[in-house]
């Protein structure tokens, strides 16, 4: 069932030391460059830096605003071209789903749902899963569609804006992967570790792009994404997600060290492993740290994931965490607002809960485990 803004999709068929370097050179250029601020808001929209960077261009950047040597030829625009990803190279290896290139006028933020059938007729084991999104991208996740409310799409349809912002709508759907990285990047499952697809289950791809003043896109957006599948009997233990949301959150103006904390259960009664975790919050957010959870604990751990950049935010890979039985994650975002700075000019001009990144806020934790049970997927909401 198409629905509105059907929007055409594909058919189906050292990660810490880099981001480090990407934020010092960003804060660099943004510390001796305040006085072109639009020029160096656009070179370090997603995509460019990284770009710049993956191209040997860290020592032009390094420099700072300009050259001192008036017969040095100026930096060539950064590429801004569509990220290729080629299918698998037959069914038995995997599949790829995705969307074709779709434009954003300025000052949009446009969200679709994109809807896929996992194309087997048995159930099906992937280790490996590769996603490549054009610059501009502020989100990309994917879930398994369970309980529909007023959102849905039969194989190949797209839903753009409308139920596609709505939480609720897929607040059952368990994630199967998320991304909020412009490039390439991938997800290598421990040894022994695969997700589990069942005959022709329905998947939705959920894409974010913005084209406004905290983020840019440069030119189309794209999402495409690779499933590689595994021998099942290479498979120990499957992997399972949670998804928590935070949605408690209200910053003002002139709050700038406001945190906000909880926790998401997920192990049920026996203990897991956390592989993989991902923090989310938009340009308010300072500080994201996830830790263990333990009901029976007294004392909360040192926490096993950190980051502090809003727009290229730190998937963290083999953390090896363990979690008791009944046990979780605590999570926590630290925001900091300016005094001029404005998001519900109703509500004080504070910044609360929701999906637009110009003038709302969010505290999302993105956690991969093993292994796991067919109750053990969860969503925190």
């Amino acid at each position: 069932m198409a629905q509105e803004g059907r929007v055409p999709a594909v058919p189906n068929g050292s990660q810490g030391a880099f981001q480090s370097l990407r934020i010092a050179v960003k804060r660099h250029w943004h510390s001796r460059c305040s006085f072109v601020a639009p020029m160096c808001h656009v070179l370090f929209s997603k995509g460019y830096a990284a770009r710049w960077l993956a191209a040997g261009s860290t020592l032009l950047l390094l420099s700072g605003c300009g050259s001192s040597d008036p017969n040095e030829p100026p930096p060539t625009d950064p590429p801004s071209g569509d990220v290729m990803l080629a299918p698998p190279a037959t069914r038995e290896q995997g599949w790829q789903v995705g969307t074709s290139a779709f434009t954003l006028a300025p000052a949009q933020e446009l969200q679709q749902c994109f809807f896929f059938e996992v194309p087997y007729d048995e159930p099906v084991f992937v280790k490996h899963i590769e996603i490549a999104q054009n610059p501009g991208t502020h989100h990309m996740n994917i879930f398994r569609v369970r309980t529909i409310h007023e959102l849905d799409g039969a194989n190949g349809d797209a839903v753009a804006d409308g139920p596609c912002w709505k939480p609720t709508n897929w607040s059952d759907w368990p994630l199967v992967v998320n991304s909020q990285n412009e490039g390439h990047i991938e997800l290598n499952l421990p040894e022994g570790v695969a997700h589990r697809f069942e005959p022709h289950e329905k998947i939705m791809l959920q894409t974010h792009y913005v084209n406004a003043t905290t983020q840019a896109t440069p030119g189309l957006g794209k999402v495409l994404v690779n499933f590689d599948r595994a021998d099942p009997a290479t498979v120990r233990d499957e992997l399972g997600t949670a998804f928590a949301t935070n949605q408690s959150l209200r910053i003002c103006p002139g709050e700038v060290t406001k945190t906000f904390e909880t926790t998401c259960r997920f192990a049920k009664d026996k203990p897991v492993t956390i592989y993989g975790a991902n923090g989310h919050f938009h340009s308010r957010g300072r500080r994201f740290t996830m830790s263990v959870f333990d009901p029976a604990g007294a004392e909360t751990p040192a926490p096993f994931y950190e980051s502090t950049a809003w727009d290229e935010p730190l998937f963290a890979r083999n953390i090896g965490a363990a979690v008791p039985a009944q046990g979780g994650i605590r999570y926590s975002c630290e925001f900091a607002v300016g005094p001029n700075d404005c998001g519900d000019p109703a509500d004080g001009c504070c910044f609360t809960f929701g999906g637009k990144v110009e003038f709302q806020e969010h505290c999302n934790a993105f956690v991969y485990y093993y292994p796991r049970r067919a109750d053990t997927d969860v969503n925190c909401f």
